[in-house]
């Protein structure tokens, strides 16, 4: 957990230095709403993983996933959606749901766990949606 909130800060701090026009858009995560999972897993095979987000506002771009592995080891994976923010005073209210594909390739048997980020609670800490998937 720890881990999750110094490379989270360290994400924030790398992406808000600025260089050229950056200072019109800024990075940021967002939590994942659901999580759709694959019956099965087959080591070498490509798995997608379906991730529904909403969006604040239009002005929100995807932009891939933040990733991060607990301590290091390739079977504890943190997963949160990654946008690119318009800093334009003209961005319009949305909270459509939309629906990307993680792709995730096992390169080993065992069992992983997947904690998909759903946002801080009242408290500040950080809540996750966890799923453990068996590879074959």
């Amino acid at each position: 957990m720890k881990n999750f909130i110094i490379i989270l800060s360290m994400f924030f701090a790398l992406n808000s230095c600025t260089v050229g026009s950056d200072s019109d858009r800024e990075f940021i995560l967002l939590p994942v709403e659901e999580v759709e999972m694959p019956p099965s897993y087959t080591v070498g095979n490509l798995s997608i993983i379906k991730i529904k987000y909403k969006r604040p506002t239009d002005c929100h771009i995807f932009n891939g996933f933040f990733t991060n592995y607990e301590s290091s080891n390739i079977y504890n994976k943190v997963v949160a959606i990654r946008t690119v923010k318009l800093n334009n005073s003209n961005c319009l209210a949305d909270e459509s749901m939309f629906t990307v594909d993680y792709e995730f390739k096992p390169t080993e048997p065992g069992t992983y766990t997947f904690k998909f980020w759903l946002g801080p609670d009242a408290n500040g800490t950080d809540q996750y949606e966890t799923h453990e998937v068996e590879v074959l």
